[in-house]
């Protein structure tokens, strides 16, 4: 009998070591922090060498926005996104890893829920092509039209950076966005200092996530994750657990990012707004 109960206990800790051993991906990311593989997508203003009066000329604000014309012509009860990832920057010195890479993940997230998709990777991604883009895109925000816009990459100050290196404002985007009829409408930005975003854009019907704060960076996950860490839990919730709302779906990267971010001593503070009535499904 003794025997018998010395092999069940074996066998019992070999079972709860097996347990242990196929935890999910996702929380041995957290648990087990990798050394220094990740890196920090810094605020650009601290990294770019070019004189102020320079950086002035290639930062555009909402003085250097005209509204957009809705088409009312476009099909109604339609999607659209436009999607942009850079890692690819102009000098090498300011290059990320991921950011092209979680651009196409929400571009085929966003194919699989009907979306019409633009997107736009690293060297084209410049200041002309984003303009370009966001007025075709909120050209068709007519009502009863659904609209996506995500955008990962360097960040500064509540500034996207261009490839070629223009500072476009959250001022520039609310204003841009200004005319959009649509009542649905979600925004995803994972880049450092970006959470002016938040602000610019929270309107009625809308759905507003971001990475960062005002003053906090965000991270470029190891090369396991193949994400921005934001990016990468949106996308595990979305593709293995199951999630098909937007605001549940933030809440799990959220919490996840932090406790990243907690495991590696590092401060982050994602965050989104919600102005959607109910659950915004995509």
């Amino acid at each position: 009998m003794r025997n018998k109960f010395l092999h069940f206990a074996i066998l019992a800790i070999f079972a709860a070591a097996i347990a242990v051993s196929c935890s999910k991906e996702d929380d041995e990311l957290i648990q087990k922090p990798e050394k220094n593989q990740w890196t920090v997508r810094p605020d650009f203003a601290t990294i770019d060498t070019r004189p102020q009066n320079v950086i002035k000329q290639f930062t555009i604000t909402d003085k250097d926005a005209e509204l957009v014309k809705l088409d009312e012509n476009t099909p109604k009860g339609a999607k659209y996104a436009l999607v942009i990832g850079i890692s690819d920057y102009s000098g090498t010195q300011y290059d990320l890893q991921y950011c092209d890479d979680d651009a196409t993940d929400w571009k085929n997230r966003l194919v699989k829920e009907g979306y019409s998709v633009t997107i736009i990777l690293d060297r084209n991604a410049t200041k002309a092509n984003i303009e370009s883009a966001i007025n075709s895109l909120v050209s068709k925000a007519i009502a009863g039209n659904e609209i996506a816009f995500c955008y990962s990459g360097h960040g500064s100050n509540g500034n996207i950076v261009t490839t070629d290196l223009y500072y476009i404002s959250s001022s520039w985007f609310k204003t841009k966005f200004s005319t959009a009829k649509s009542t649905k409408m979600m925004f995803c930005f994972d880049a450092c200092q970006i959470g002016a975003m938040k602000t610019a854009l929270n309107a009625t019907g809308r759905v507003v996530a971001v990475a960062s704060s005002t003053t906090t960076y965000s991270y470029d996950g190891d090369a396991t994750m193949k994400n921005g860490v934001f990016t990468y839990y949106q996308m595990y919730a979305f593709d293995n657990l199951g999630y098909i709302y937007l605001e549940p779906d933030c809440d799990y990267a959220i919490t996840k990012m932090k406790a990243w971010a907690s495991a590696r001593g590092l401060t982050v503070a994602p965050s989104y707004a919600d102005s959607y009535s109910g659950k915004l499904d995509l």
